[in-house]
């Protein structure tokens, strides 16, 4: 659609999905994170807002889908990423079976937003977890 696969690198030790590797995705990330900002301070009624946001978010989703599937890998890329990929894949599951024992048995009173914290402690453990198989794998050469 608009971005191009050699205007991003996969991302290995912040997470999932892209980083930009010329000047090309950098700008089309602000372009992207511009196009959210103008939509939020638009003086116009929120229920427009929120449709605009929506199709502006769905665009850009397929759009990075579509070049992520799109990056090659070599062989031992592909490898890295997959064990990358199965440590956090586990260790998010580990750590959402905690989360649940931690909320329904010690913080039963935590509701509202005072859960947030405790929810997205698995994601962050997983990008942890994958950030770290990826430095290691890369430093071992497999």
């Amino acid at each position: 659609m608009i971005a191009k696969a050699e205007w991003f690198n996969r991302r290995k030790y912040t997470g999932w999905g892209l980083t930009p590797k010329t000047w090309q995705g950098v700008m089309y990330t602000f372009t992207i994170v511009g196009v959210f900002a103008l939509i939020l301070n638009l003086s116009i009624g929120e229920t427009l807002k929120m449709v605009l946001t929506g199709i502006w978010a769905f665009f850009i989703l397929i759009d990075i889908l579509r070049l992520m599937a799109s990056l090659k890998l070599d062989e031992r890329e592909q490898k890295i990423e997959a064990i990358a990929e199965r440590n956090a894949s586990w260790t998010m599951v580990a750590s959402t079976a905690i989360t649940i024992l931690f909320v329904t048995t010690i913080a039963k009173e935590l509701k509202g937003t005072d859960l947030i914290p405790v929810l997205v402690f698995p994601m962050i453990v997983g990008v942890i977890v994958k950030g770290l198989s990826n430095f290691i794998l890369d430093r071992r050469g497999i």
